[in-house]
This record gives structure tokens, sequence and C-alpha cells, in this order.
């Protein structure tokens, strides 16, 4: 069963994620954001060999750190084709937000679309594509973890007000691909504290059972 390590990095607070084997000594890196140094450093204390690094989307503050990642580990990027668009403009992105010193996005490897399972020391990772933040956003669930990126949160959803988001997307891919989830299920989000389905099923003010915000579109 893989292990989820969270690790908070960069001035946007970002969540990088190690999903990793330790018996193994074998990991995926997730999202390698801004400032992933202690992440790094965690990788290489466990003494993990790291086989892909995992996008669930290419929002420049989610791969910022891609071209290192790649360099350290030489291991598989994986994206899915529709934020492709996205992972081009990396460098130019982030200045525009006041982050300079982006690298371009070395080339992937793995071109996702939705429906493949992964695999990583004899265990699963299902893709899960959950457009609405962004077109090509996807979601990884491995055993009773789902990693979602942007897309829900500890009650909040993404946002659905940049280029290429759509709110009705995003309600769709939460209500009818990550609700439908066991309850049990963790939900790592992009940002901030972890959560559950169940949790968010009742209690999100956006989705939940007593929805008190919806957007005015």
């Amino acid at each position: 069963m893989l292990r989820v390590t969270r690790v908070v990095c960069g001035p946007l607070q970002n969540n990088v994620y190690v999903l990793e084997d330790r018996e193994a000594g074998r990991a995926a890196l997730v999202d390698p954001g801004i400032e992933p140094e202690p992440v790094f450093e965690h990788i290489e204390a466990n003494k993990l060999k790291v086989e892909l690094i995992l996008l669930t989307h290419a929002h420049f503050d989610h791969v910022f750190s891609l071209a290192e990642a790649k360099r350290r580990y030489d291991a598989e990027i994986a994206v899915h084709s529709a934020d492709l668009p996205l992972l081009s403009h990396l460098v130019q992105t982030a200045y525009s937000w006041g982050i300079p010193g982006a690298e371009s996005a070395p080339p992937h490897d793995v071109e996702l679309s939705g429906g493949e399972v992964l695999e990583l020391a004899g265990n699963e990772i299902q893709v899960i594509h959950t457009p609405g933040h962004s077109p090509g956003q996807v979601a990884f669930f491995t055993g009773g973890d789902v990693l979602v990126g942007d897309t829900l949160f500890h009650r909040s959803v993404g946002r659905w007000d940049l280029p290429g988001a759509d709110w009705h997307e995003l309600e769709h891919s939460i209500r009818e691909k990550l609700f439908r989830l066991p309850d049990e299920t963790v939900v790592w989000p992009g940002h901030g504290e972890p959560t559950t389905i169940g949790e968010e099923k009742r209690f999100n003010p956006f989705l939940g059972e007593d929805p008190r915000l919806r957007p005015k579109l």
C-alpha cells in the first residue's frame, strides 16, 4: 500500500506530495511546485527511487520545479493532454504572477486522458479526469487516498474564474466523479489541509448537503 507524504512548499503554500512504498524503496513525486527542496530532502533521506512525476494539472505553482525534478530523478512525467498548453507557458505565466526563475518544462513522457491505471511497486494508481479548474485537471486515486489537485478543498472548491476553467465542469467533476468514491477516502488537495469525501459530501458549502455558496454566473 502506498503512503502519502505531504510537504507544504513555497510562497503560495502548495502541497507537494510523495506517494511512496518504503519497503520497496519506490516513489512517485506529485506536483513539484515552488521551492520543493524539503521534498527532495525527504526523498533522499528515505532512499526512495522516484519512478513517476505525476501532475494533477499544469498551473505554474504546481509545476514550477518540474525541470529540476526531471534532472534529479529522470522519472517519467505524466500529464493530461488538455493541460499541455498551460505547461508550454510555464515561464511566462510564473513571471506574470511575480515569481520569476521558472525553467521551461521538459518534454512529458506519458500523456493522460483519464481512465488509465498506473503502477508503482505493485500498487495501482487510477487516473480520474476532473476538469473544471483546468481543462486537464486529474485526480490520482490509490487505496484509501485521492490526490485531487485544485478541484476540491476542505470546505471549498477550486477556482472556476481562470482561463480554461468552468464552474459547470467543476461541479460535474466533484459530484459525478469524486463524490462517487468511498466516503472514507482521504482527500489530499493542492493547497490546505486534507479532508475526506464523506465530510465534503455533507459539509462543503458549495456542493454539500446544504449548499450556501453558489456562484453567480
